[in-house]
């Protein structure tokens, strides 16, 4: 049958298709990388319980192992395709390295004789993928790390002064609206409500300049006549029933001061962020050669708010998807095309049954029927099977529908021609002819709704895990959780993680479409010229 089929026309009419061949090669990387991650799972497997080998401490087979896709590899949200991280984001980078480091060494302290870990061990633990610290004695990077304490208190205090001014600037930016809705107030309004939030809100703005000056030393920062005049306009709200006295001059000099305050304390912060990374670079050296490589490579598409590789994370995410499309598209073409052919070739009562069970299925919109059965595992007694197993029998049990129509619809063509009626009154059984030359005449119907069930089953799984009935946000990756973690990225203007994740999905839906499109021109009887 193979044979048959790669020397049949509709192989060479779709060989001929350079986009569907195209499409094609794109699916099978996909199905390599997947088919390479399962390798891998299994290959550590062994290794763990025969003690022979740890994947892990390889950087290319070990890249894409659970624990791997779990673990961060820089600090959180950060960008990727070389993106410049900005003031903030050099400020996480030095946090983040150098705690790990200050951690390391903290933990070493408290070795003793009677310790389950060696020096080596604590050292390799705090490592960050490839890039691990600096190899030194234990006395040497004590003394590094007290130095980088010096370093990054000065980044603290700028960074607290900055943080400081910038919440000087938002009061006072509150209390502007506050000030603007009691002045457009009507007679109607509480009015007395609306004076208490002006004065708590200007009270707010004078706790917020003193604990700049308590920070900074210095009581000079902010206009003290405008302060005072914010003060006294306080104990006019509390107190009296006077108007509210003109503060736009008072307010705007405090804005401005702000304003100027947060600006110098980020550049002095970042004047001091060159000698920072570059010692925290020593403290833990970039990785160069193959592990360099691979280490660069994970942060093509930067980091999520876990510091956890968004490519990797995508990646991995695939072998899910065509996991959960390849199972779900086989078992329902399977099952839809055995109850299709059976249905038309047997008829009566057979066909009475499939007919009935095909006809209340699909009187529920397929998308709540997937609802329905997935929300069976989130909890109860079946929780223990939430996940994968799961949505295998949620799509199951929905996308036989297709295949076994279309199947039962092509059957009852095929039962009436001569060969089936010659092979009939031959004496062969039911059963072989069902098997021989019905389901075998239908093969290219089958292989174009496992590309469709395919698709539909990844669009699937990825609708699921967003609304939370799919894939447990703790058990790996997928592209649904993804998305849905990304939901809090994006409002901050971060769409690196929902980028990714979306790309590759789309990627391989496109191309499968394509390879559908293809194979039901290459294919289908009605579309041969």
């Amino acid at each position: 049958m193979i044979k048959r089929f790669f020397k049949s026309r509709g192989w060479g009419k779709l060989r001929r298709n350079r986009l569907a061949m195209f499409s094609l090669a794109v699916i099978g990387c996909y199905f390599l990388l997947a088919a390479w991650m399962m390798a891998i799972d299994v290959m550590q497997w062994m290794g763990t319980k025969t003690g022979a080998w740890n994947l892990k401490e390889t950087p290319v087979a070990g890249a894409f192992l659970p624990e791997q896709m779990l673990s961060q590899v820089a600090p959180p949200s950060l960008g990727g395709l070389g993106k410049p991280i900005g003031v903030t984001g050099r400020l996480d980078y030095v946090d983040f390295f150098f705690s790990r480091v200050r951690d390391a060494v903290d933990e070493l302290d408290r070795l003793g004789p009677e310790s389950e870990r060696s020096v080596e061990e604590v050292i390799a633990s705090y490592a960050v993928q490839e890039r691990q610290i600096l190899d030194v004695s234990q006395e040497e990077l004590r003394e590094r790390v007290e130095r980088g304490e010096e370093i990054l208190a000065e980044l603290d205090d700028a960074r607290s002064l900055s943080n400081a001014a910038l919440t000087v600037l938002v009061q006072t930016r509150a209390s502007r609206v506050s000030i603007s809705e009691l002045r457009l107030a009507g007679d109607e309004d509480d009015l007395s409500l609306l004076r208490e939030e002006v004065a708590f809100g200007l009270e707010e703005i004078s706790y917020a300049v003193d604990d700049y000056a308590a920070v900074s030393g210095r009581d000079d920062a902010f206009p003290a006549d405008s302060m005072e005049e914010v003060l006294d306009t306080v104990d006019l709200l509390f107190d009296t029933d006077e108007p509210l006295p003109e503060l736009s001059d008072a307010l705007a000099a405090i804005d401005e001061a702000a304003q100027r305050e947060a600006a110098l304390q980020l550049d002095a912060a970042e004047s001091l962020l060159p000698d920072a990374m570059e010692f925290v670079d020593q403290l833990m050296p970039k990785p160069t050669g193959l592990a360099g490589m691979a280490y660069n490579s994970r942060l093509i598409f930067g980091t999520d708010r876990q510091g956890r590789s968004i490519l990797v994370r995508a990646l991995y995410s695939a072998k899910i998807a065509i996991q959960v499309g390849v199972i779900v598209g086989l078992t329902a073409v399977l099952i839809g095309s055995l109850m299709g052919a059976a249905a038309a070739f047997f008829g009566g009562f057979v066909d009475h049954v499939v007919t009935w069970l095909y006809s209340i299925f699909s009187s529920i919109p397929q998308l709540v029927l997937l609802a329905v059965l997935s929300f069976m595992f989130v909890s109860g007694p079946l929780q223990e099977f939430r996940g994968l197993p799961s949505l295998y029998l949620a799509f199951a049990l929905t996308y036989w529908i297709g295949p076994c129509r279309v199947i039962r619809g092509e059957a009852m063509k095929i039962k009436e021609l001569e060969y089936v009626q010659a092979a009939t009154a031959i004496g062969f059984s039911r059963f072989y002819i069902l098997v021989k030359h019905i389901i075998p005449n239908t093969l290219h119907l089958m292989f174009i709704n496992f590309s469709l069930l395919f698709v539909g089953a990844i669009k699937g799984e990825v609708i699921l895990t967003f609304l939370g009935l799919g894939l447990p946000l703790g058990e790996g990756a997928s592209w649904g959780i993804m998305i849905s973690q990304a939901k809090s990225e994006v409002v901050q203007g971060f769409f690196w993680q929902i980028g990714a994740a979306t790309l590759f999905m789309f990627i391989l839906v496109l191309a499968f479409n394509i390879l559908s499109d293809a194979l039901q021109d290459a294919f289908d009887p009605k579309h041969v010229n």
